[in-house]
C-alpha cells in the first residue's frame, strides 16, 4: 500500500509487479498505437517523420505515457525523430500524463546539444491537452529531453535540413543519466546519424536509481507486507479508528480503493524477522494488485520485540516518501493513488507515536518511555506487555529524534499527507487532537530533544557507546534544529552539536582517521562525516573542514579499487559489511557529494554494485530495478531462495574475502533498524533525493512543500 509506482528505468514503474507471474517469469506486453505520423509499423518512441530528402515546415510530436513498454519506455516522444526545414515550426502536444519539451542547453542546466547559433526552448512541465512551440532557425541536430521523465530516457531529436556535425551529434559523455545518454544514442543512430557510442559500465545514475528502488522495497515490505510487527488495527479503538479514517483518506485521494489487497499494515516494526515467503507469492491477483496475504513472514521466526530505532527508522522513511509523493502528484499515474498513501504513511507513523510514546502498551504512558519523561527504553514485548530492556541508549534517542523531526516539519508546514484527514496528533499542543491526552507533534519533539540534550552528556556517548554514535547523534541534532520550538532550544541544539563535535574531533589523528568508533572504520568514517556535515547546517555550527579530512581517510586509506568496496579497516583480509555499516557510508558518501562538492559519483556507483548488488546485501529485486544487461543481477523474489522465494529485503551482513574474491551472506537475518536505516541514507542519495526531489537529506532542504 505504501509502494510507490511511477518513475523507473525499464518498467511500468508499478510496485505491484504486474509484468510478473506467480513463479517470476515475465508477461509480453500489450501492443501500443503507432506514432503520430500514422505509421503503425513503427513503435512510439522510436519512430521517424520525414528524412533527409523529406523535410516538413510543421510537425506535431506527442508526449505520451503509455500503457505498455515496447523496448523503448513507456513515457516517449512520438515520433521520436522528426526531419524540418529550416524555419520549420515543431508543436508539442501532451497527449497523456505529465511531460516537457526541453532542451539540451546550459539555459535548462544542462550540457550543450543544440546548434552552437540554435536557440533553447522549454516548453515547462505540461497537463494533458496542453501544447508548445518552437520555430527553428539554425540547421542543425537540436537533442531534448522531458523534466519529469529524463531519468527514464524520455528523450527526442529535431533534425533541421541537415545533420550539420556539431553539439548534437558529439560523442554523448556529458549527459549523466544513463537512460537519456542511451535513448539518444539510440535515436541519432535510428535517425542514420554516425555517433561515437557511448561507453558501458554501472553508472552513478544507475546507482542512484537502484538506491531509489531498493529504499522503496524495504519500506513497503516492512510495512505494509509481512506482518513483521504490531498490526494495525490491533483492538476494536484501532479498528474504530481505521474504519473512520480509510474512507476519508480515499475520498480526499480520489481513490477508489487501497493499491494492495489485503494488506498486513504494521505500525510498531519488530527488530527482527526472517523474509522468507511462508507460502507461494501472489503478486498480481485477479483484481490486479498484489494479495499481501500470500506475502507475510513467518510470526514464529520474527523477534516479537520493538524498540526506538526499529519504531523511528520505519516511520522515517514512511513520511519521507509522502513528501516524496507530494511532490510528484502531477506526474504520478492516478491508478497508484499517491493521495491516499501519503496519508496512510503519516497516520501510521502518528499511530506508532501514540503506541510508542504516549499511551500505549501496559503502562499507559508509552511502551517504550520511561514515567513521566521523555526517557525512552530499549526494548518493549507487545504480546506480553513487558519491558525487556530499560537501558537507555544514545543511538536510539538519536534515531527518535531524527524521525520527530521530519514528522513536525509535515505537520508544521502543511504536507498533504499530514493535515488530510485531520491530524491524529495535531501539530500544536493546544489544538484538537484524537489522542488522549491531547500534546502537539511540536511538544513530544522538543520533549525528546530537551531530554536526550540533558541525559547525553557527548562525552557520556561516546563512554556508553562510540564515536559511531556521537556521528548519529550529529545528524539527528542537525536535522532537530530547524524544527525546534523556540530560539532557546535553537540555541541548545547548536550548543550541543558542538559539544559533539568537539568529542569526534578528540578523537581524530592526524590522517583524517576517527578513533574509538564501530568495527567497520569506514562505517565510522561515513556517519561521522555526516553528522559533521549535516550538524554545520545550524547557525553558529562549522565543522565542513573536519568531516573533509574524514572522507578523505575514507576514501584514500579505506576504498580498496579491486574490490570495488570499502575495507572494514586496513590491513584487514576479510571485510565485515552490515546493513548499518552500508547506511553510514552512504551517508557519509552522500554528505560529500551534496555538502562538501566533493568528486565522489563514480566511487558510490562502483561501490553500491559490488557491494550491495554482487555481494548480495540486497537479497533480490522486483521489475522495476531489473536490468538483464546489466554484470550484477539480483534474483526476482520467487526465485532468491528457500521453498517459495524471499522478499525483495536486506540481509543481516555480507562478507568479502579478499584472497578469494567472493562475498558471502553471514547474516541472513532482517534487522528491521539496519536495514530501515539504509533505507532512509539510500532515498536520500537517489535520484528522488536529487533530480526529482530536493533535500538530499540535508537538514533544513525538504521541509515545505514548494
Amino acid at each position: 500500500m505504501v509502494a510507490l509506482a511511477g518513475c523507473g528505468r525499464n518498467e511500468s514503474g508499478s510496485e505491484n509487479d504486474s509484468s510478473v507471474t506467480e513463479d517470476g517469469s515475465g508477461d509480453e506486453p500489450d501492443g501500443a498505437s503507432g506514432g503520430a505520423n500514422g505509421n503503425e509499423e513503427q513503435i512510439p518512441g522510436a519512430d521517424v517523420l520525414g528524412g533527409p530528402d523529406d523535410l516538413h515546415s510543421s510537425a506535431t510530436v506527442e508526449a505520451l505515457s503509455l500503457d505498455a513498454d515496447r523496448g523503448v519506455g513507456q513515457n516517449v516522444f512520438s515520433p521520436a525523430v522528426v526531419w524540418a526545414e529550416e524555419g520549420a515550426t515543431i508543436t508539442w502536444e501532451n497527449r497523456s500524463g505529465s511531460h516537457s519539451a526541453t532542451a539540451y542547453h546550459p539555459n535548462n542546466d544542462r550540457p550543450l546539444r543544440v546548434p552552437t547559433s540554435g536557440s533553447s526552448f522549454n516548453s515547462g512541465t505540461m497537463s494533458e491537452g496542453d501544447t508548445h512551440e518552437h520555430v527553428f532557425e539554425e540547421p542543425g541536430v537540436y537533442n531534448y529531453y522531458c523534466r519529469p521523465h529524463e531519468g527514464l530516457g524520455m528523450v527526442g531529436l529535431v533534425v533541421v535540413s541537415t545533420a550539420t556535425p556539431g553539439p548534437g551529434t558529439d560523442p554523448i559523455e556529458d549527459i549523466e543519466r544513463s537512460a537519456a545518454a542511451t535513448g539518444l544514442d539510440r535515436l541519432l543512430d535510428l535517425a542514420g546519424i554516425d555517433v561515437e557510442r557511448t561507453a558501458g559500465g554501472y553508472t552513478w545514475e544507475d546507482a542512484t536509481w537502484d538506491s531509489y528502488w531498493y529504499s522503496l522495497y524495504n519500506m513497503s515490505t516492512n510495512i505494509a507486507m509481512a506482518g513483521n510487527g504490531v498490526p494495525f488495527p490491533l483492538d476494536d479503538q484501532m479498528a474504530e479508528l481505521r474504519d473512520q479514517r480509510l474512507p476519508a483518506m480515499l475520498e480526499h485521494a480520489d481513490a477508489e480503493r487501497p493499491p494492495i489487497n489485503d494488506p498486513n499494515l504494521t505500525f510498531a516494526p519488530f527488530t527482527e524477522g526472517s523474509p522468507q515467503f511462508t507460502r507461494r507469492p501472489v503478486l498480481e491477483d485477479d483484481t490486479g494488485r498484489p494479495d499481501a496475504a500470500t506475502l507475510a513472514w513467518d510470526p514464529e521466526e520474527s523477534s516479537g520485540v520493538v524498540s526506538p530505532s526499529s519504531l523511528a527508522w520505519s516511520h522515517l522513511k514512511g513520511i519521507t516518501w509522502a513528501k516524496n509523493f507530494e511532490k510528484h502528484f502531477d506526474i504520478l499515474p492516478t491508478d497508484m493513488a499517491p493521495k491516499f498513501r501519503a496519508q496512510l504513511l503519516t497516520t501510521l507513523a502518528q499511530v506508532g507515536i501514540n503506541a510508542g510514546l504516549l499511551a500505549g502498551g501496559s503502562r499507559e504512558n508509552g511502551a517504550l518511555t520511561h514515567g513521566d519523561t521523555w526517557e525512552l527504553l530499549s526494548q518493549y514485548r507487545p504480546a506480553a506487555g513487558e519491558i525487556e530492556d530499560d537501558t537507555r541508549r544514545p543511538h536510539h534517542h538519536s534515531a527518535m529524534l531524527w524521525f520527530l523531526s521530519d514528522i513536525t516539519s509535515l505537520a508544521q508546514n502543511g504536507w498533504f499527507g499530514y493535515v488530510n484527514p485531520v491530524p491524529l496528533i495535531p501539530k500544536d499542543a493546544d489544538s484538537d487532537a484524537v489522542f488522549d491526552p491531547p500534546v502537539g507533534i511540536q511538544e513530544i519533539t522538543d520533549g525528546v530533544a530537551r531530554t536526550t540534550m540533558e541525559l547525553f552528556d557527548p562525552e557520556a556517548i561516546l563512554k556508553q557507546e562510540s564515536t559511531r554514535s556521537v556521528g548519529e547523534m550529529l545528524g539527528a541534532v542537525g536535522y532537530y534544529g530547524p524544527q525546534a520550538g523556540t530560539d532557546d532550544l535553537r540555541a541548545a541544539a547548536a550548543e550541543y552539536a558542538n559539544g559533539l563535535a568537539a568529542v569526534v574531533e578528540s578523537n581524530i589523528d592526524d590522517t583524517g582517521r576517527v578513533e574509538n568508533g564501530a568495527a567497520n572504520q569506514a562505517a565510522t568514517q561515513g556517519i561521522v562525516a555526516q553528522g559533521l556535515s549535516w550538524a554545520s547546517q545550524l547557525d553558529g555550527v562549522d565543522h565542513t573542514e573536519t568531516a573533509r579530512s574524514v572522507v578523505d581517510y575514507l576514501i584514500e586509506e579505506l576504498w580498496d579499487e579491486e574490490a570495488g568496496t570499502f575495507a572494514s579497516g586496513r590491513g584487514e583480509a576479510v571485510y565485515t559489511i552490515s546493513a548499518r555499516d552500508a547506511g553510514d557510508i552512504t551517508g557519509g558518501l552522500n554528505a560529500a557529494d551534496a555538502v562538501l562538492g566533493m568528486d565522489v559519483k563514480a566511487l558510490y556507483a562502483e561501490y553500491f554494485d559490488r557491494t550491495i548488488n554482487r555481494g548480495r546485501l540486497q537479497r533480490a529485486e522486483r521489475p522495476p530495478s531489473r536490468d538483464e544487461s546489466a554484470e550484477n543481477t539480483l534474483p526476482l523474489p520467487p526465485m532468491a531462495g528457500g521453498e517459495h522465494g524471499q522478499a525483495a529485503v536486506y540481509n543481516a551482513e555480507v562478507e568479502y574475502d579478499t584472497a578469494s574474491d567472493e562475498w558471502s551472506v553471514t547474516d541472513d537475518r532482517f534487522d528491521t533498524e539496519q536495514a530501515l536505516y539504509l533505507a532512509n541514507q539510500e532515498i536520500w542519495i537517489s535520484q528522488w533525493g536529487g533530480d526529482f526531489y530536493q533535500g538530499r537529506g540535508v537538514p533544513g532542504r525538504s521541509d515545505t512543500p514548494e
